[in-house]
């Protein structure tokens, strides 16, 4: 009997300790000293993100992807041909860094067979499937075609559209995008 005494004292003491605990924890904590308070310094105001340009296949992508930028701002249905303007953009983007990818790994094979050369080792270089001038003329053809596609497409979703307070400004941004210089 003495045994069951101990242990209920044992835990009724237990669960005393944790309860003052426990409301120790959800008290609130009590406010700073004003001196602390006139010393903490104001956040700094964080910078707006610029916007980053990305390099494009040819200038005449550029200039349209420039044109395009903002024709979801008309509003209606205009955001149809800002979404095409930004796939066409995409493609753009992405056949410049394949440019950059192919100009960079003959970069690279090259210091790696120096390297070899300067240790007199034997090193096979990783050789293009195509040549300069071949790789230059595909890269071209599809920035061309790429952008020659999108914007037949732009220009029909822009003559589709049925307000005319929409469809007029559309047509005439798509037009001056993809018109290429005189």
């Amino acid at each position: 009997m003495m045994k069951y005494g101990i242990a209920l004292a044992t835990a009724l003491t237990v669960m005393c300790a944790q309860t003052s605990f426990a409301q120790e924890a959800q008290a609130p904590a009590p406010p700073p000293p004003p001196e602390l308070e006139e010393e903490a310094p104001a956040a700094p105001a964080v910078p707006e993100k610029k916007k980053v340009k990305l390099d494009h296949c040819g200038p005449q992508s550029a200039k349209t992807c420039d044109g395009i930028e903002n024709i979801a701002d008309i509003g209606g249905e205009s955001w149809k041909i800002a979404a095409m303007g930004a796939a066409l953009c995409s493609k753009s983007a992405a056949i410049e860094a394949s440019r950059k990818r192919r100009k960079d790994r003959i970069e690279y094979e090259e210091i790696l067979e120096e390297v070899a050369e300067d240790n007199e080792q034997e090193y096979k270089p990783w050789v293009p499937s195509e040549n300069n001038t071949e790789f230059a003329q595909r890269m071209s053809s599809e920035c061309e075609s790429n952008k020659l596609f999108w914007c037949e497409e732009m220009q029909f979703e822009a003559a589709t559209i049925q307000d005319a307070e929409i469809q007029i400004p559309a047509l005439a941004m798509v037009e001056e995008a993809c018109t290429p210089p005189k």
